[in-house]
């Protein structure tokens, strides 16, 4: 009779020391995956629900397949990360650049408002996290630089309002 094996060693392995759970910074990486939702739960407009998680879910979306593929073609790596087999940076795509753009398009209610708050944010990620990311040693820039992401969160930014736009007019 064969004992089933219930834990996989290799799994364990790779967790525990591979991915360097004693280290801060992977605890920064796994506390930012669940604290901006702890936030955005407090924070959101619950008659606007499901606008507002759409929109999250459309950034989310964006961000990892857009992450992936800056990774892929070799623009940018992640030299530490939460688990070495994703080659994304996970926290980042799902949850702070998802919670940070719903939390703008929920307060920014005016045009103007929110063009000015996606300049702010395109900023800040560009600017202030990615360097910071960088001298932590868990952001490696290679043909990618912090100019070409603030044009591209702000892009982003406007050209993802402008569809969240017209699909609520269309529901209306």
């Amino acid at each position: 009779m064969y004992i089933m094996e219930i834990v996989n060693y290799d799994y364990i392995y790779s967790l525990i020391v591979q991915s360097s759970v004693t280290d801060p910074r992977w605890w920064l990486l796994f506390v930012s995956i669940f604290f901006p939702w702890v936030i955005w739960w407090k924070a959101v407009d619950e008659e606007r629900l499901f606008e507002i998680l759409s929109f999250g879910l459309f950034w989310a979306a964006m961000a990892t397949w857009l992450d992936l593929l800056g990774t892929t073609y070799d623009m940018w790596s992640y030299p530490f990360k939460l688990n070495p087999h994703i080659t994304t940076l996970f926290p980042a795509d799902v949850a702070v650049i998802p919670v940070m753009y719903m939390l703008l398009y929920q307060y920014g209610s005016t045009l103007k408002s929110y063009i000015a708050g996606s300049m702010v944010v395109a900023i800040i990620f560009s600017f202030i996290f990615e360097p910071l990311f960088v001298q932590l040693h868990m952001l490696d820039l290679k043909t990618w630089s912090h100019t070409k992401s603030v044009f591209s969160f702000f892009l982003l930014a406007v050209t993802t309002r402008a569809i969240f736009y017209i699909l609520v007019k269309f529901k209306k």
